[in-house]
Parts: C-alpha cells; sequence; structure tokens
C-alpha cells in the first residue's frame, strides 16, 4: 500500500509542477525535465501532499493529459524514496552499501620462538619452512573481491538485496542460526547451504509477491553478498601450534596453516589433507606453490573443517654446488632430477658428471655415485645426502698468449687453432717490436711440472722450419725487443729551466735535449757543456766514463749536430760570476736601514754598516745581534768594527739579518734570586752588588756556576783559581744568572748501606788495634 502512495504522490507532483509552468509560461504547455526537479522541490511536494487530498484516478488522469511517461514516474519515485529514508547521496548510500567487512574477532597466529639454543635453529630448515616464519605473509582473503561462485551462505553472513527500475528499495538481511533472512511481511525464506546465486533466485520468487514489476520485467532484483561472517576450522597433526582457529568464511587451507605456524619440523609438505565430515575434501601440495607460485589445492574452508598435517614419509638433503641448499620433501615417485629442481637446479659451478649420495643402511653408511645423465632415473630413500661438488679450476682446451701480440690473452683450442702460427693469426699478428729470434712457451708435463720450450719463431715463420703444435694450458711468451734491453734513457742538469731525464731516441742530440729541457737559464755559460758518456771496454782499462767538452757558442750555428748515446748525461754549467741577487737586511740604530744587495761574494758585516751610513750616534754596538738562516750568532760588534779583519767580521750570506739596538740602561737578573728583576745599569756596582739588588741567592742557589749573557748574545761565566773568584765584566743590557744546585737525595736503602759500611770498618779498626 505504501508503494501505491509513491505512485501518486508522483502523480500529483507532476500535476502540480505543470500548472506551475503553464502559468509562468501560457505559450510553452509541456511536461517539465524530470532530471531537473530539485530535492528541495521533492520536499515541499510531500509538505503540500500531506495537506491536499486528491483521488487517484484524478491524479493520473492529470499526469497523462500533461504528457508524462512511465519512466518519469520511475525517476521522480525514486527521488522521493531516497529522500524518506534519509540518504540525500545516492552515490555514497551504495558506496556504504557495497563495501564488506568482515563480522566479529578472528584468530591471530601464535607467535614461533627461535632461538640459537633450539634444535630448529640449529640445524638446516626443511625447505618451505620460511614462508611460514614470514610475518609479512599471511595468506589472508581479500573480502574486496567479487563473491565466490561456489561461496555457501551460512549464520552471520549479510545480503544485500536491491530493487531497481521504476521502482527502488534497499534491503540488508542476515542470516539467521535457523538459516533464513525476514523480508518485511513475507515469511521467512531458508537460503543456508545455498550459493549466492541460487539464494537469489529464491529471495527473488518470494520478492514478486511485493512488487508485481518483478514478474512483468520492468523491476529487477540484484542480491549481493554483504559482510562476510566467521568460522572455525581446527589445524591438528605435525604442525606449530595445532587447535581450533577463528577464521574469515572466505579464507583457505593456506591461511589456515598459516595461523597454525605451518607444518613442524616432522610435519609433511606434500600431503596435507583437508577433512570435511569426515571425509577427504582434498590433499594439498605446498611444494608447486613454493616453486612456481602455484596454489595447488588450496581450497576455501568451510565451517568445521579439518586440516590434518601427517608427518613426512621421506626427506632428502641437498648440499654442495646447489643454488639452494636444504632438506626435501619428496614424493614416493619423485627422483634425483626432482629433487635438484626443487633446490633451484645446479650452480653455474656443479659437476655432474658424479653426483655422491650418503645413505643409511641398516648397520652403516653406504656411499653410490650418480651418473648425471640418469638423474631422473634415480629414486631417492629418505635420509639421503646428495652432495654435488665443484667442477675442477682448471681448462680443458686452454691455451694463453702474451707479449708482443695486437691481443694477447686467452684463446680455446679447436680444430682451426692447433699451433703457434694459428695462436699468432688469432691474436691479430705481431707487434713490430717483437723479438722473434726466442719465443718461450711454458707448459704443463704430466706430473704438472713446468717447462719451457724455445723456438726461434722467424724461422717458423720463413718455413725453414716446422710450425710447432700447442697443448692445453700452454702459455707463449713473445717478448718486445725494448722488454731485453735497459730502459734507454738520458739526462741533463744544470742551468736549464727544466732538468730531468728523457726518453732516448735515435738521432736524438744536445741541441734536441736542451729544447725538451726548455732551454738555457740566463747564468748558463756558453763556454762549458760537459757531456758524460758511458764507455764499452774490456777490464784491461780503468776508465769508465768519456767526458766530452762542447762550446754552447757553436751549438745551434753548427750544420751538423751533437748526437747523443743512451745514458748520456749533459751538464750545462753556470757563469763563474753569475749569481742570483741576495739579499740581506739591517735594522735599528743606522742611517738608512733596510734590505740590501750583495755586491760581491767577500761583503762583510762591516761592509754592511757602512753601506747603511755607518752607526747613529745612540747606537749601542756592544749589544748588536746577528741572525743567520733565522738563528742567533752571538759576536761582538764593536770589536769587529774596530779591525776589518776580526774573526767575528763575518762574510753576509743570503737572508743575513743584523740588528743594532738603542744604548741599553738596565741589567737583568734571573734564576735562583730572591727576587728576578730589572734594575738600572751602574757602573760603580760590583758582580755582588747586583745579585743584592735581586735580594740574594737562595737556598738552592748554585752560585759557582753563575753566568751572564751580553746583549750580542755572548756569554761569559764565573771563573774560580784557589778559591779566588773571578766574576764576569758588568755590561749594559745583559741578564745575571743563577743556576739551582741539583742536590743528590740519598734513599733511606743507601744510608742504610753507609751506615753498615762505616759500621764494619769500625769494628775493623778496634780488632786491628787490639791486636797490636
Amino acid at each position: 500500500m505504501a508503494k501505491r502512495n509513491y505512485v501518486y504522490f508522483l502523480l500529483f507532483f507532476f500535476f502540480t509542477l505543470s500548472l506551475e509552468t503553464f502559468s509562468q509560461s501560457p505559450v510553452s504547455q509541456s511536461p517539465v525535465d524530470v532530471d531537473k526537479v530539485t530535492d528541495a522541490q521533492v520536499e515541499q511536494f510531500i509538505k503540500e501532499m500531506e495537506q491536499r487530498g486528491m483521488s487517484d484516478a484524478e491524479i493520473e488522469a492529470a499526469a497523462l493529459l500533461n504528457g508524462y511517461t512511465p519512466d518519469d514516474v520511475a525517476k521522480l519515485r525514486e527521488k522521493i524514496n531516497r529522500i524518506k529514508t534519509g540518504t540525500n547521496n545516492l552515490s555514497n548510500e551504495t558506496d556504504n552499501k557495497t563495501t564488506r567487512e568482515q563480522i566479529g574477532e578472528l584468530a591471530e597466529r601464535t607467535p614461533i620462538q627461535v632461538d640459537q639454543k633450539t634444535e630448529i635453529a640449529q640445524k638446516k630448515e626443511v625447505f618451505g619452512r620460511e614462508i611460514f616464519n614470514n610475518k609479512n605473509l599471511s595468506f589472508e582473503p581479500n573480502l574486496r573481491l567479487p563473491t565466490p561462485k561456489d561461496y555457501v551462505l551460512g549464520t552471520d553472513d549479510q545480503l544485500k538485496i536491491d530493487i531497481t527500475g521504476y521502482a527502488y528499495q534497499h534491503y540488508d538481511v542476515t542470516v539467521s542460526p535457523e538459516g533464513t533472512v525476514k523480508l518485511e511481511s513475507l515469511s521467512p525464506i531458508y537460503v543456508n547451504g545455498l550459493t549466492v546465486a541460487a539464494a537469489k533466485v529464491k529471495i527473488t520468487d518470494r520478492l514478486k509477491l511485493l512488487f508485481g514489476g518483478l514478474r512483468n520485467g520492468k523491476l529487477n532484483a540484484d542480491v549481493t553478498l554483504g559482510n562476510v561472517r566467521s568460522i572455525k576450522v581446527t589445524v591438528v597433526g605435525e604442525v606449530a601450534n595445532p587447535g581450533t582457529y577463528t577464521i574469515s568464511a572466505f579464507a583457505s587451507v593456506f591461511n589456515a596453516l598459516y595461523l597454525a605456524g605451518g607444518p613442524g619440523e616432522k610435519g609433511s609438505f606434500r600431503n596435507i589433507k583437508l577433512l570435511r565430515e569426515n571425509k577427504e575434501k582434498a590433499q594439498i601440495d605446498l611444494y608447486p606453490f613454493l616453486t612456481k607460485g602455484e596454489f595447488v589445492g588450496n581450497e576455501r574452508l568451510l565451517d568445521q573443517d579439518v586440516i590434518f598435517v601427517p608427518m613426512a614419509e621421506s626427506k632428502v638433503e641437498l648440499e654442495g654446488k646447489v643454488k639452494r641448499e636444504g632438506i626435501y620433501e619428496l614424493k614416493v615417485n619423485e627422483t634425483l632430477e626432482d629433487a635438484l629442481f626443487y633446490a633451484g637446479g645446479p650452480s653455474d659451478q656443479a659437476y655432474l658428471e658424479s653426483i655422491k649420495i650418503t645413505r643409511n643402511t641398516k648397520k652403516e653408511k653406504k656411499l653410490l655415485t650418480v651418473d648425471g645423465d640418469n638423474l631422473g632415473m634415480y629414486a631417492l630413500q629418505n635420509g639421503d645426502l646428495v652432495h654435488i661438488g665443484a667442477i675442477l679450476d682448471r681448462y680443458e682446451n686452454r691455451v694463453e698468449v702474451s707479449g708482443a701480440v695486437f691481443r694477447p690473452g686467452e684463446y680455446s683450442l679447436s680444430e682451426s687453432l692447433t699451433t703457434v702460427k694459428d695462436l699468432l693469426e688469432a691474436s691479430e699478428g705481431l707487434r713490430e717490436d717483437a723479438f722473434l729470434e726466442r719465443v718461450l712457451i711454458v707448459r704443463e708435463r704430466e706430473n704438472l711440472d713446468p717447462e719451457i720450450i724455445s723456438i726461434n719463431l722467424k724461422e717458423i715463420l720463413n718455413g725453414s722450419k716446422s710450425d710447432l703444435d700447442l697443448k692445453k694450458n700452454d702459455q707463449v711468451i713473445v717478448k718486445s725487443i725494448t722488454e731485453l734491453r735497459e730502459l734507454r734513457r738520458v739526462e741533463i742538469k744544470g742551468s736549464v729551466n727544466q732538468p730531468g731525464e728523457f726518453d732516448f731516441a735515435e738521432g736524438m742530440s744536445v741541441e734536441d735535449l736542451i729544447l725538451l729541457s726548455g732551454g738555457f737559464k740566463e747564468g748558463a755559460s756558453e763556454k762549458r757543456i760537459e757531456i758524460a758518456k758511458r764507455l764499452y771496454n774490456d777490464e784491461s782499462s780503468n776508465e769508465t766514463v768519456e767526458v766530452v767538452i762542447i762550446n754552447s757558442e757553436d751549438l745551434f750555428a753548427k750544420d751538423g749536430k751533437t748526437l747523443l748515446s743512451p745514458f748520456d748525461k749533459v751538464f750545462v754549467r753556470d757563469l763563474p760570476n753569475y749569481e742570483e741577487q741576495k739579499l740581506v737586511s739591517i735594522t735599528g740604530e743606522v742611517n738608512y736601514p733596510g734590505l740590501y744587495t750583495i755586491l760581491k761574494r767577500e761583503e762583510r758585516i762591516s761592509d754592511l754598516i757602512e753601506r747603511a751610513g755607518g752607526l747613529r750616534m745612540e747606537a749601542y754596538s756592544e749589544g748588536a745581534r746577528f741572525y743567520r738562516e733565522g738563528k742567533l750568532v752571538a759576536l761582538d760588534l764593536k770589536r769587529a768594527l774596530s779591525n776589518s779583519k776580526e774573526l767575528g767580521n763575518l762574510i753576509l750570506s743570503k737572508g743575513d739579518s743584523l740588528i743594532i739596538p738603542k744604548v741599553q740602561e738596565v741589567v737583568k737578573l734571573s734564576g735562583q734570586v730572591l727576587n728576578p728583576t730589572i734594575i738600572a745599569y751602574q757602573p760603580d756596582l760590583k758582580f755582588q752588588d747586583y745579585i743584592s739588588q735581586a735580594g740574594g741567592v737562595t737556598d738552592s742557589a748554585y752560585v759557582r756556576k753563575a753566568y751572564v749573557r751580553y746583549a750580542n748574545g755572548l756569554t761569559d761565566r764565573t771563573r774560580s783559581f784557589m778559591g779566588i773568584k773571578k766574576y764576569p765584566e758588568i755590561q749594559r743590557g745583559m741578564e745575571v744568572i743563577i743556576p739551582t744546585r741539583n742536590k743528590y737525595r740519598w734513599t733511606p736503602a743507601e744510608r742504610i748501606a753507609v751506615s753498615s759500611a762505616f759500621v764494619s770498618i769500625a769494628t775493623i779498626l778496634v780488632t786491628v788495634i787490639r791486636i797490636l
């Protein structure tokens, strides 16, 4: 009855809209476009319908007279139904209804603890165990996939039913524990144990009582699976965690096995049984999935299914040169070839001519050998250990050529390469510098000892001698002429811009070598160039080198060249009086301090002072300091200036520095004095007076070793003769230094030893006196 009222609402709505359109535009009386009718207009119509009263015939007649079609009625009825149910956004409603969820909580995987003390951690695992230890792989079913055609409905499954066409209605129903669904006033519909397709047929037949359009095809009914129920399955046998697990109804055997931790150490991966109602439904082999990614026997589970993992019947171990070492489970009809396939096949270094198998007998072990061509015919037994060795690290047809050929390297013996000439042709021939008179062939004897065979390759190439056949692992060594002689170089030293060694070339002259070295320096002598040549005399001569002297003035003017020989050494001398400018420095109390260039080889300190304009009135010559290579050179400048031939008047060198201070009026006292200080110079004070000015000496002072350091760097010490001390002369700017006396302190052991010695001596003396 409610559905019929919707039709009346729609018809009246069409009539009302037509009147509004006619009143607004008298010229046009065409029906209103239903697609452009807004939700607000529909809501307004519903309110007005509640206030007005019209018969069904009047509303229907008005709609037909205004040209509305049954499709228009269906569209408006759908909008009214959506507003009545409170879902204004149809697309969102559809999305929410098609989102499938899992009902209830599912069982979680029990963690498997494996440490270094467990047996599993110490042994090689059976192939396939690692997949069940992977936390990122759970085989959980995807609920967003289309409903499987063979999915069987059960308690708690949710069905979504949609009626579409000129009318729209949606139902969300859940399968009850009795296996039925309830729709409005209809009697319960039993769907338990049916597929979704079969349930759709049954539900559609029952809905035809409510919707007449389902009978004539004007309405469509769609039944889909909504939220999915959970089921309980039991995993028993040789599994890590046997038990009953709650899983999704979409789950498969792999999902249940993962929750149970997979087959245990003794469990089978090849013969897992799915039991349903006490009958074997399927047999699962995990190896196709592990080796090819194929889900063989991965049945979807039903409630109360039982997964049984029996013990493995036959396990073998593969080690050595296989791609994946480990323990593998084999079926009864499988062979060594199948075991190698599960291990990923042999590696590229595997030796397959003879495979060793260690087998357990009733009393002891037994070693078997299998030919690699019969792998598919050899059946393995439980406990077999298959060892695949490595091929030998040697070649059966390799020869090698090195040295003065264009393409040295390794080559293979073949029908077209059997001799030395064939090998040279394969290496694209000899280089121009090849030494042909003696070519070496290193060959292995039968006992693997090496031997060397020398041949004259020139005779073989011109045909005077027959070619030599090669054997495997032969090494042909062709030396070059360059390798057989000392590296030929020439050297130039002296006054050239880039002295050094250069490679010798035939026809090289002295002129060429000078050009290669960058030419002469400015100070090069034009009169003397020496060439030292090696002499190749017999033992009767004492001369080993010949020196040739040439004049550089005529060197480049000659028509001919001064040819060089290998290992020649050329020396270009400097001009006798040629030197680079050498600078010295003079600062302080002179008239013209600054840098000066040394004018001659024997220029001295006095000459430098004279060139600097002499000393000024306030200059203190006794305190002049002279530095060479950054170090102070102590000298008496006053004495040197008084006599130019004095030894202290040093000859200047590059970098020398002379500092002339002003007159210094102080004396410094340091070391073991009570008050180290600086006091004014007083010529009437004696040495001891200056020490008294510093408060005297300390208890650690070594007065006998007192010394002074004068301002010019010279030092003087205290002298003593027969108790008479002579102290150093007092001068301005000097420093008086009192050193420390290092007193030796006896250790307790030394004191005891000395005391004992004195007692012993005293005892001896007393004894001697008594005897006398």
